[in-house]
């Protein structure tokens, strides 16, 4: 059962609603599902949203920052694809199932309040399982900055921008 399935629209809190979105830049998290909210991908590659006025769709995440699931808007088409990507790809998709499938919010330029614009913001990567928890532990002990771009591989907001492997993260 999905975690959307599980928790509905209810008792999820929301980036951008009760947790601010420059609360956010940076953090890693850990995507446990993906909610398309109605989004569909045609025959020829277009996306078509449920609404104009609502997210293409979302991420139910965790993060040792936060109590509990998270629900992570996609407002941008292209952070929808690499989303899409992972989940429509059978080998992707099995990979997510043995590894972790992580996210961050990097957007290019951030404007107030940590908003992206109209750039896409949400980098992902796959990687070992327990990466997200040794890193939070390396960075407490470390008391340091998080550098999430060392998990992610190369952060890249156009040209060829995809979903990152890094089986090997050196933290």
């Amino acid at each position: 059962m999905s975690l959307f399935n599980w928790f509905g629209n209810k008792g999820v809190p929301e980036i951008g609603r009760s947790i601010k979105w420059i609360d956010i830049i940076g953090k890693v998290f850990l995507v446990k599902d993906f909610d398309r909210a109605g989004t569909i991908i045609d025959a020829q590659g277009n996306i078509r949203a449920k609404s104009n006025f609502k997210p293409y769709g979302y991420l139910y995440v965790e993060s040792p920052i936060f109590t509990g699931a998270i629900k992570l808007p996609i407002t941008h088409r292209d952070d929808f694809l690499l989303a899409s990507s992972v989940y429509d790809d059978p080998k992707l998709s099995e990979q997510i199932k043995k590894f972790e499938l992580l996210v961050t919010y990097v957007p290019k330029n951030k404007l107030p309040d940590g908003f992206a614009g109209i750039t896409h913001a949400l980098h992902y990567v796959i990687t070992p399982p327990q990466t997200m928890e040794y890193y939070y532990k390396i960075k407490a002990l470390k008391d340091s900055p998080s550098n999430p771009e060392k998990l992610f591989v190369k952060f890249a907001w156009e040209g060829e921008i995809k979903v990152n492997i890094n089986l090997n993260p050196e933290l």
